[in-house]
């Protein structure tokens, strides 16, 4: 299969690209820098501006099929504006120029529908509720990758504390001037989680071609691997009562196996790890 891959070189799109191109298929990587893709025999570079149309219509020609990973950097308000504009022109550009082909697009958790029926930011459990989840690893990391924010370092040291005092709650709040000055400001940083949300509505409302829309669960970037996963249905995924989560690697693997499949068609889904035996999702 010929298969087009816009967010190549992003931590999602690099690694569906990967297993892509293991399982014999032709890949072209879209990207305004596609040179930091791996070579391999059946990859193909196409240098293209997603946001003009002529290089977006040149670059997408006759593929079978396109996976849309692109993620802006900018988690604020800019980034919820080239998020949803993106997802215009990229859905126009494929209508016009590969209309029978399919599209799977990798959104946002923020569109999925919680257990008490909201999506994400309406949830009356936001932000307690999501944030709670996360044992002090994710914390841990997130404090690595931002560079050093001082709120998830509190959120680290505090739920450590929590767990190891088994008279706690596991899901206690965390709490502090840190953290609730953090929460204070949170909705100036989920402008791109909107932005998903947002990009949904192009795709939930229109059946006039083949389209896949899948949604990370809350806690992407899990550190197990386990090469299996579960899907649901517009649903957030559970685990035990709380946002469940899932590795970057079984996240790709469940998206290169429904491309592959060209499945889930007119279908807003999303995948997490597996159950352990006992544990309700």
């Amino acid at each position: 299969m010929k298969i087009a891959v816009i967010g190549a070189t992003g931590t999602i799109g690099s690694l569906v690209t990967g297993l892509l191109l293991d399982r014999g298929h032709a890949v072209t990587a879209i990207a305004r820098n596609p040179g930091s893709v791996p070579d391999h025999p059946g990859l193909t570079r196409a240098q293209a501006d997603i946001f003009k149309f002529d290089q977006l219509r040149e670059a997408l020609a006759g593929h079978e099929s396109l996976v849309v990973a692109f993620a802006p950097k900018d988690n604020s308000y800019p980034g919820y504006m080239q998020l949803v504009e993106a997802a215009w022109r990229i859905k126009r550009a494929f209508k016009e120029v590969i209309p029978e082909a399919y599209f799977l697009n990798v959104g946002g958790a923020s569109s999925l529908w919680t257990p008490r029926g909201f999506q994400m930011f309406e949830d009356p459990g936001w932000p307690h509720w999501f944030f709670n989840a996360a044992g002090p690893e994710h914390w841990a990391r997130l404090y690595k990758l931002s560079g050093g924010m001082p709120a998830f370092k509190e959120m680290a040291a505090q739920r450590e504390a929590i767990l190891a005092d088994p008279t706690k709650d596991r899901y206690a709040n965390f709490t502090g001037e840190v953290i609730e000055g953090w929460y204070s400001e949170i909705d100036k940083i989920f402008g791109k989680g909107m932005g998903g949300r947002a990009q949904l509505e192009f795709f939930d409302c229109d059946r006039s071609f083949r389209w896949s829309f899948v949604s990370p669960p809350w806690l992407l970037g899990q550190p197990e691997v386990t090469g299996t996963y579960r899907t649901t249905i517009d649903t957030l995924p559970v685990e035990d009562g709380q946002p469940a989560g899932i590795s970057v690697q079984d996240l790709a693997l469940a998206i290169t196996d429904t491309v592959e499949a060209n499945g889930r068609v007119h279908q807003h889904w999303s995948a997490a790890r597996a159950l352990p035996e006992g544990v309700a999702g």
